[in-house]
């Protein structure tokens, strides 16, 4: 099992109910499955809400994730 890098260049960050938040993560594995993605509200443990495994957009309510498995990106 390799070891997976995955890095959020803004960190913790804080949206107001209803309001449009886009981020970039990348990633360096050497055995890439999937990629989850997780919310964590304050004071709760952080909770899947997204889980790809194909490369290309993915929509679920109302996230939508577009995995880059070439650019390493999503």
């Amino acid at each position: 099992m390799g070891q997976t890098t995955v890095t959020q260049q803004e960190g913790q960050v804080t949206v107001k109910q209803r309001h449009t938040f886009q981020t970039t993560c990348t990633y360096q594995t050497s055995n890439f499955d999937a990629l989850h993605w997780y919310q964590q509200r304050t004071g709760q443990a952080p909770q899947r809400i997204s889980y790809q495994a194909a490369a290309g957009p993915k929509r679920n309510g109302r996230l939508t994730t577009l995995l880059n498995t070439t650019g390493k990106y999503s």
